[in-house]
């Protein structure tokens, strides 16, 4: 059984390889002629699958049945046999042309390729002239790179208080070089569709009115072309409370990096000046329209800013803008461009000193072989990183204290023998930052405190204290927030010790 079956496959696969030709074939009753090679889809995009295609007709006399049972089609491309397939039966005259296609099977790919397509593969058939030029056509396609494209999509109001209700939906479509005009893209407000025309600078507006529910979303799409790459946009409507008048909404640009759920945020809201700090919040899912959208309900009538805090690092600072009633202020959080350090234990000979880890109260990185691997880091241009190196035996070396710039790369040494100092901080000078922070005491008794510091040497910086009026004392409010994480145990009193001795000693504190 099994041996007629494989008689049975070997004749079937010689009938692709032998002419099948009526005993009463006559040259030139039945010719086929090619055109119009193509593939499908037409605009496909690089990776797709493609199928190639083209037309053909019989310009004999005679329909192709007459003196041929199979014929067969080759598709290449590259001048690689990619698929042969059956043609069936072409009545003649150019009216009955047929349109043949081959399966998917070739991956469309960027670059200069050759197309060929050949009928009568195996010669099934008796051509009038037997020229192959008549059975096979070559097309060459140059296939560039499609341009990246872009949508803009911007919503007025984006953010809703109650008793607004109309949004006006701007969308702008562009690519790396010009904007695109006369394209149509496809709208979706809420679930329904709207097939917009971009005008002559590539934008188009489209203005609605909300439903009664929390959210709306908006989608707006653009296929593409033979240029230009699909693209897609989209961006969600949301209404306040009702028993919201006014607000600061505060948003995380679209980034992988960072996000409200993920990330250790605490948002320190200003009224006016830095002297009047009205909000200390950390985001919960209570102030978040999404992971990357907070929002925060404010008196109007009064200038606002806020501070953006990560991992009690200070991460960016907003502009200052009026609330009025009935308003909301959009602020967009500009992330600054992360600094890279490497750590580098070594003794007091330069030499390094392996088997340690490095830490903070942010991270823990190992440095076995003396060295740390290159990190990212948030830049620290005002107040100074401090970070900690466990040796194998259980010391503990503290850096210098040192500032990261954006985008700057720097190796920072850790030397064993300076040994960790174990700092005796009367409890009253934690209490009196604490409360500082909390605005609770004024700035004389956190001065005070630093003052303590110097003269009983825990703090030794290259000053002259005198006994000037302690309104001379320039302190930058911000200080606030790192005493306030120091009051509360977040940062220890070495780091924070070192800290401040830094800002003191570069004069970013003065304390006369």
């Amino acid at each position: 059984m099994m041996i007629l079956k494989r008689i049975i496959i070997l004749c079937l696969s010689l009938m692709l390889l032998i002419p099948i030709v009526t005993a009463h074939a006559i040259t030139g009753d039945a010719e086929l002629v090619l055109e119009g090679v193509d593939i499908v889809p037409t605009n496909p995009n690089p990776g797709d699958m493609v199928s190639v295609t083209a037309d053909v007709y019989n310009m004999g006399s005679k329909n192709t049945n007459s003196f041929a049972s199979m014929i067969t089609a080759a598709y290449f491309v590259d001048g690689k046999l990619l698929h042969v397939g059956e043609i069936g039966n072409i009545e003649p005259g150019i009216s009955n042309k047929i349109k043949i296609t081959s399966p998917p099977i070739w991956k469309y790919d960027v670059g200069n390729h050759k197309i060929t397509v050949t009928v009568d593969y195996h010669d099934t058939l008796n051509d009038q002239y037997d020229s192959p030029l008549d059975n096979s056509m070559d097309v060459i396609l140059l296939i560039s790179p499609l341009k990246n494209t872009q949508i803009l999509l911007e919503a007025s109001p984006q953010y809703f208080l109650t008793g607004s209700k109309t949004s006006k939906v701007d969308v702008s479509l562009s690519d790396s070089d010009d904007v695109l005009s006369d394209k149509k893209i496809i709208l979706n407000f809420d679930g329904r569709d709207s097939i917009l025309i971009t005008d002559l600078e590539g934008k188009v507006s489209f203005s609605n009115t909300l439903s009664s529910s929390n959210f709306v979303n908006i989608d707006v799409s653009f296929d593409g072309d033979d240029v230009h790459s699909p693209a897609h946009s989209s961006l969600i409507l949301y209404q306040f409370p009702p028993e919201v008048s006014s607000s600061l909404v505060l948003k995380l640009p679209n980034s992988k990096l960072y996000d409200f759920e993920n990330n250790s945020f605490d948002i320190l809201i200003y009224e006016n000046s830095y002297e009047k700090l009205i909000k200390k919040i950390q985001p919960d899912d209570t102030m978040l329209f999404d992971s990357e959208t907070f929002w925060v309900s404010l008196p109007p009538g009064n200038n606002y800013f806020a501070e953006i805090y990560l991992d009690g690092r200070i991460f960016s600072v907003t502009d200052m803008d009026l609330l009025q009633e009935d308003n909301v202020i959009v602020q967009k959080i500009k992330i600054p461009e992360l600094g890279k350090i490497k750590f580098v234990v070594i003794d007091e000979t330069s030499q390094l000193v392996t088997g340690s880890k490095i830490t903070n109260w942010t991270y823990t990185y190992s440095a076995e072989n003396g060295f740390t691997d290159w990190m990212d880091v948030i830049p620290a241009v005002r107040e100074p990183y401090v970070a900690s190196a466990i040796l194998p035996d259980g010391h503990v070396v503290k850096s210098e204290p040192f500032l990261v710039f954006p985008g700057e790369q720097k190796i920072i040494e850790i030397v064993t023998g300076k040994m960790l100092i174990t700092y005796e901080i009367p409890s009253w000078i934690k209490n009196n930052a604490g409360w500082w922070a909390e605005g609770l005491v004024d700035d004389s008794s956190f001065v005070e405190g630093m003052r303590f510091l110097i003269q009983e040497e825990i703090m030794l910086v290259p000053l002259t204290i005198s006994n000037s009026d302690e309104s001379a004392a320039e302190i930058p409010s911000w200080i606030k927030n790192n005493a306030g994480w120091w009051a509360e145990g977040l940062v220890d009193d070495s780091s924070f010790v070192e800290g401040m001795r830094f800002l003191i000693q570069e004069g970013l504190i003065k304390i006369l």
